[in-house]
């Protein structure tokens, strides 16, 4: 999580998410975050799809209404509650929500078809987001999706723009903290998250 949040602790951060949960969906969705997330599964057709840090699981509703079943996890309760009021009458696919940590899924071994993140891990400390990854690599049956800030080789950050869409997040992710964790991610589609968020598609090595 950025620096700010750090500071505050794991209780402290989940009482600043409470506060900023009402607002939070309309914000992100008025910089086209929303249409961005779509994107990363709209081509998904069956199976178990997994959220980490679901927040209000804006994830959920086109995945549920296409008949995939969805379950979402998150460590804030006010998040789920938003999250619960998304996902009613959203079937014919079912949905499950879940209070969970990243770093302890509460799951077995390789039993979602897909595990997706948007815009989570770049929050998380180095070691945090270690452990996070090891656990998405661990419950995914093979494949993982990312919409996350992303340290590109082929483009500059540029840091304020990234700021401005990130609102919180501080340390985007390099593709070797996927590869050290079994995962074999590329990064996918044009330029125009550069700086900002960008689309990674992994599956176990």
């Amino acid at each position: 999580m950025s620096a700010s949040l750090r500071a505050l602790g794991p209780r402290g951060s989940d009482r600043w998410w409470s506060l900023a949960s009402p607002g939070y969906d309309y914000t992100v969705g008025l910089v086209g975050w929303h249409r961005w997330q779509d994107a990363l599964v709209s081509d998904v057709a069956s199976g178990i799809v997994l959220d980490v840090g679901c927040g209000p699981a804006h994830l959920a509703q086109g995945l549920l209404r296409r008949g995939i079943d969805y379950v979402g996890v998150d460590r804030s309760h006010t998040m789920l509650a938003h999250a619960a009021h998304a996902v009613r009458g959203c079937g014919p696919g079912r949905a499950h929500l879940l209070r969970a940590d990243l770093t302890a899924l509460p799951f077995t071994d390789a039993c979602f078809d897909l595990v997706v993140s948007t815009g989570v891990l770049g929050l998380l400390d180095r070691r945090a987001r270690n452990t996070a990854l090891t656990e998405i690599a661990r419950v995914t049956k093979g494949e993982v999706r990312l919409l996350e800030p992303i340290v590109r080789g082929d483009q500059n950050v540029d840091r304020w723009r990234w700021r401005l869409l990130a609102f919180v997040s501080d340390q985007p992710l390099e593709l070797t903290e996927l590869q050290d964790v079994g995962l074999a991610p590329r990064v996918v589609g044009d330029s125009r998250f550069a700086g900002t968020y960008s689309f990674v598609l992994a599956t176990k090595k």
